[in-house]
């Protein structure tokens, strides 16, 4: 018999669980901008004698801001992280080019082997923007007077801009690489079962969230030209799709963790 999850352990499993976390404040973030940038979302919803009808622009700034550090040590050693499954990434392709040499090799198995670079790039990429991002931790996050790393406030803002840069690297190829993967499931999609229609539908969902998400580190480096409003909303929607992940990974956990407890009496 399955082992059934209510709502409440799922929730309680994702509210303990650091990506979790990051994920409520990174979705509390984007309403904050949303609010700051739209501020006819306010009268639009709540009442005039809401409080929160109150808030002034400068009030939703610090918010922001505010939000946006507190996600900051959820993400202090993630580049590892990253960096990690970049190296299991390019160990694999290694191997399998060991393997088959090159008379043996399939023209078929090109479409694996791209995606695998590309899975590669975006891991290493968005190694080096939380690298970055890290780095700049004490002077971003901490922020005490008299207290730093690096000479002056232009090398932190450089390497902000440089992280932000490294992040649309990463989602660059993260879009691509889910472009490839659909593009060779769909020439089998006749093999396919049902478990293999959900991983195609989370490699959408994914697809879709790392699309959205260009929007923010494009906007900051001027790639991608887009109002503060509109950042804010593609922030949201991404921020969704990639919390249900999460959401759905700690289900598991807790499915596991009753399945474990139970075989163990």
């Amino acid at each position: 018999m399955a082992d059934r999850v209510s709502t409440f352990e799922q929730f309680v499993k994702f509210g303990t669980d650091a990506y979790g976390i990051e994920r409520l404040l990174r979705l509390l973030q984007s309403l904050t901008t949303l609010l700051l940038f739209t501020p006819t979302l306010l009268t639009s919803f709540l009442p005039l004698s809401s409080p929160l009808t109150t808030l002034t622009p400068s009030t939703l700034t610090h918010l922001r801001t505010r939000l946006a550090t507190l996600r900051q040590p959820l993400r202090f050693f993630r580049f590892l992280d990253s960096f990690s499954a970049a190296w299991s990434v390019l160990s694999s392709l290694q191997q399998s080019s060991h393997h088959h040499d090159h008379h043996h090799k399939n023209k078929r198995d090109w479409p694996d082997r791209l995606q695998q670079w590309l899975d590669f790039g975006s891991k290493a990429f968005t190694g080096m923007y939380l690298l970055l991002e890290s780095l700049v931790f004490i002077e971003v996050v901490l922020d005490a007077p008299g207290l730093g790393v690096w000479a002056s406030r232009e090398v932190v803002v450089g390497l902000v801009v440089d992280g932000q840069r490294f992040w649309f690297a990463g989602l660059v190829c993260g879009v691509l690489g889910g472009v490839v993967k659909l593009m060779r499931d769909g020439l089998e999609e006749g093999k396919r079962e049902k478990g293999g229609k959900r991983g195609k539908g989370k490699v959408v969902r994914r697809l879709v969230a790392d699309v959205m998400d260009l929007g923010l580190p494009g906007s900051v480096v001027g790639w991608v030209p887009l109002v503060p409003g509109t950042v804010g909303l593609l922030m949201l929607g991404s921020t969704v799709l990639t919390g249900l992940e999460v959401w759905e990974r700690c289900g598991r956990e807790v499915v596991a963790a009753k399945k474990a407890a139970r075989e163990g009496r």
